[in-house]
């Protein structure tokens, strides 16, 4: 017989699977919308490269470079949400924390600074740091990985 815990945490992991889907799903779905703005602005500025006397400083653009940087920023964060999420629910399956989550947690929100990163903001010390954080994580999540039991 499946005890009243059993059943609240399983209820929570099918509230938490469904809302993740939804989730993913919108922001699939706000993904191709930026990315077809991205490419209209490009095959824009390609037409008016190729136009005689038009100027690639007079078009109008839809987002700026900042603008489509800082959305991309916030779509990072709603995926390291998720992944926490991830982590949450493998605690209450298994009891444990999935030490191969936090690092793709950790990973995402390294990719997610390096990407909106104003390079002119800060010196080399700093960019050799991150550098370093980089393979730092990505050798951290090969060993965890390598050391993982083979899934079926």
């Amino acid at each position: 017989m499946e005890s009243p815990q059993s059943r609240s945490v399983d209820n929570i992991l099918k509230w938490s699977g469904t809302g993740k889907r939804i989730i993913a799903g919108i922001l699939m779905a706000l993904m191709f919308v930026l990315v077809g703005i991205v490419t209209f602005e490009i095959l824009y500025a390609f037409v008016l490269a190729v136009l005689p006397g038009e100027s690639l400083a007079a078009r109008e653009i839809v987002m700026s470079e900042q603008e489509m940087l800082a959305t991309l920023g916030l779509f990072l964060t709603v995926l390291i949400a998720l992944e926490l999420i991830e982590t949450v629910e493998v605690y209450f399956r298994k009891h444990s924390i999935h030490v191969e989550i936090v690092v793709l947690v950790a990973i995402i929100a390294l990719a997610r600074k390096v990407i909106i990163l104003d390079l002119s903001k800060y010196d080399a010390v700093v960019l050799f740091a991150l550098g370093f954080l980089v393979l730092a994580l990505g050798a951290t999540y090969y060993l965890v990985r390598k050391a993982a039991p083979a899934e079926e």
